[in-house]
């Protein structure tokens, strides 16, 4: 209960000064898409890349499928796309940069946490986020989830250390995850914790009217994909050193596993977070896992309130992705938000290394 008090406590002072007007970030942004092959299918999938880089930054329109965005400003916004003010594939700075790997909630993409990951590259981070393939499943349970999403995971890292030009960038000392809802789940197997569906089944025959709204996602298809899945194999990278999560899914994993994550962990909890709530999900990680983990409520968010905003047009056809309970400022928030994550990275991710500049 104490280290739970203590994390709300230290929310509600990052609050009081987010107003404080940030130093100015010691890098610009460069940006570039990769792609690389799913190691379950062989098909490629798209990875959107962010870096420090030294040369000037343009404003970058581009689709949803990482596709630019050739029209008139207006035809763009019109569409939907998506902005960043970004050098597209830049140089990078000099200097050698932790690496952090974003993995999106279920149906998502490779742009959904684009603000974290700028926030992370002018501040001296790789940053790689992957649209995880969907496969013939729903993409919320099924192998290409428990399994294909951590694989990928680690194809991502093992692409970036490879890179020509990044790679020579990267510390492989100074690897992180962040994961947002199903992409919690992804980034605790990667760190160590082995799924067990066993446990997302007890869980909801436990609280099927408490949690209903979980229990009941994906209806009949992950029912079924959840009761006739075998044992899901140990999918640790050792390479990764520290985990964010966000709007987490609990359910998949026991006790024991949560116990002996061995790797500090972050975890933002959002309020009034209705299909993850925090009572069966956030805090109950926050319990489960090692006393080097810390447990953040935000006040007032809901589950999809750690997705970066959409444009106009999409946040009407996404629906609830693009809603916030009523008075909450999802911008403002983020602007906080990543700031925190930053902070956590830097401290969990120190290497004996010099960072660039010092």
């Amino acid at each position: 209960m104490r280290k739970r008090h203590s994390a709300v406590l230290c929310l509600v002072m990052l609050l009081g000064v987010a107003s404080i007007v940030p130093a100015a970030p010691p890098f610009n942004v460069g940006y570039r898409r990769i792609d690389i092959p799913d190691p379950l299918t062989g098909e490629s999938f798209p990875v959107a890349v962010w870096y420090p880089s030294r040369e000037k930054p343009d404003h970058l329109k581009i689709t949803g499928d990482l596709s630019p965005c050739r029209l008139p400003i207006l035809l763009c916004r019109l569409i939907g796309a998506f902005s960043m003010e970004v050098a597209q594939d830049a140089v990078p700075a000099d200097g050698t940069f932790g690496l952090i790997v974003i993995s999106h909630g279920a149906g998502g993409g490779c742009l959904n946490h684009r603000d974290l990951a700028m926030a992370l590259a002018s501040n001296g981070y790789v940053v790689a986020a992957p649209t995880h393939p969907r496969g013939q499943y729903n993409d919320i349970s099924g192998i290409s989830v428990w399994i294909g999403r951590p694989k990928q995971i680690s194809s991502v890292i093992d692409a970036l250390l490879m890179d020509k030009e990044l790679g020579p960038h990267i510390q492989p000392d100074r690897i992180g995850i962040a994961g947002h809802s199903n992409g919690s789940d992804t980034a605790l197997t990667v760190a160590g914790a082995k799924p067990s569906t066993a446990a997302a089944i007890q869980h909801c025959i436990r609280y099927h009217r408490e949690d209903a709204k979980f229990c009941s996602y994906g209806g009949d298809a992950t029912r079924k994909t959840t009761e006739a899945a075998g044992d899901i194999p140990d999918l640790r990278d050792p390479r990764v050193r520290a985990v964010v999560l966000m709007a987490p899914k609990g359910a998949l994993f026991t006790d024991e596993a949560l116990s002996r994550l061995a790797v500090p962990v972050r975890i933002y909890g959002a309020e009034h977070d209705d299909l993850t709530p925090v009572r069966y999900h956030a805090e109950r990680l926050a319990r489960a896992l090692p006393s080097q983990a810390t447990y953040v409520l935000i006040k007032g968010a809901g589950h999809f309130s750690f997705i970066a905003g959409f444009p106009t047009v999409l946040r009407i056809w996404v629906g609830e992705a693009g809603q916030d309970p009523e008075g909450f400022d999802r911008d403002a928030m983020h602007e906080t938000l990543n700031r925190d994550i930053t902070a956590f990275l830097d401290e969990k991710l120190r290497s004996i290394e010099n960072k660039p500049g010092t």
